[in-house]
């Protein structure tokens, strides 16, 4: 389905009880939002609540901000501008993409949602509760970059797949680049599920590939600029889960968020690298009832 929102549109799909309250998905950097698993959502569905995934802009099914009169620059050119001390000129930013999640609220009548997102949605989640907390319940933040400058980098093998040029012109290369850049991410803790992880690059393809998008997102988590020191504005129940082995975001960036939002639980998940593999979904899933549950009650006994 599609929503108007935000003066684009945005490609969704929902799981459960619409009367229920709702959980809002929202993904990552260049991923869309197949990345969410339906079995992950359905899982979450059954714990009562209604859930939404939706590709963010500029991927997937959604708007798409390609301009061939001003060239998206490479990743590694975005990378070369921050170590020359060059501003990032970005089409949009976090904020804006916070603002696409809020019409998209508008859009299917929420006034407040349970938010979960995961790396990039993860900082657009935190730009939600710094700027739109009345519209927020809660918010769970999966292995959720901060934009601290002094955050510990990720394994070169890591930021190498990060800089990796991609091409959508043939769907072989894309599928099998795909697949080497999440086995990467994943680390090799948890098993790496080989069959989904082709199904979801052929489906992304399909979908629709735009090989400038993702440096378009990048540019827009740059221009965003670093987090941190707004995070303990936050007042909201919030849930941190992040991983031991994530090779993207250290650990470390992790618990300096959980401990910079007042009152944040912390969830870390032995093994799991910067993926959502399905065995770690217990724990997490777990962990998100409980916040949004507690949640729940609280405003159960407000209401009497």
């Amino acid at each position: 389905m599609v929503a108007k929102s935000n003066g684009i549109e945005l490609c969704y799909e929902t799981f459960g009880n619409p009367v229920d309250p709702p959980l809002v998905l929202i993904m990552g950097l260049g991923a869309q939002m197949i990345l969410w698993h339906e079995d992950f959502c359905a899982a979450l569905a059954r714990q009562g609540r209604w859930v939404i995934r939706f590709d963010n802009r500029d991927i997937g099914r959604s708007t798409r901000f390609t301009d061939d009169a001003n060239p998206t620059p490479t990743m590694s050119e975005i990378f070369a501008g921050l170590a020359a001390g060059e501003p990032p000129v970005a089409r949009y930013t976090l904020l804006d993409m916070a603002r696409d999640t809020v019409g998209l609220f508008d859009a299917l009548g929420i006034e407040r949602a349970d938010v979960v997102g995961a790396s990039m949605g993860g900082a657009i989640a935190m730009e939600l509760a710094l700027n739109f907390p009345e519209r927020l319940r809660t918010i769970t933040l999966i292995m959720a970059p901060s934009g601290d400058p002094k955050s510990p980098p990720g394994t070169p093998a890591a930021l190498a797949n990060l800089m990796k040029p991609r091409s959508g012109a043939d769907r072989d290369a894309f599928v099998r680049d795909f697949v080497e850049a999440w086995r990467v991410l994943a680390a090799d803790h948890f098993p790496f599920d080989e069959e989904r992880v082709t199904w979801e690059g052929r489906t992304s393809y399909d979908n629709g590939v735009d090989p400038s998008s993702v440096p378009r997102q990048m540019l827009a988590i740059v221009a965003s600029g670093n987090r941190l020191p707004r995070l303990q504005a936050i007042d909201l129940p919030a849930l941190v889960i992040h991983g031991t082995l994530d090779p993207l975001v250290p650990l470390p960036v992790g618990l300096a968020v959980a401990e910079a939002i007042p009152g944040a639980a912390l969830c870390v998940v032995e093994g799991m690298g910067h993926s959502l593999p399905r065995g770690a979904w217990p724990q997490m899933l777990e962990a998100i009832d409980a916040l949004c549950s507690r949640r729940e009650r609280v405003d159960d006994a407000a209401s009497r």
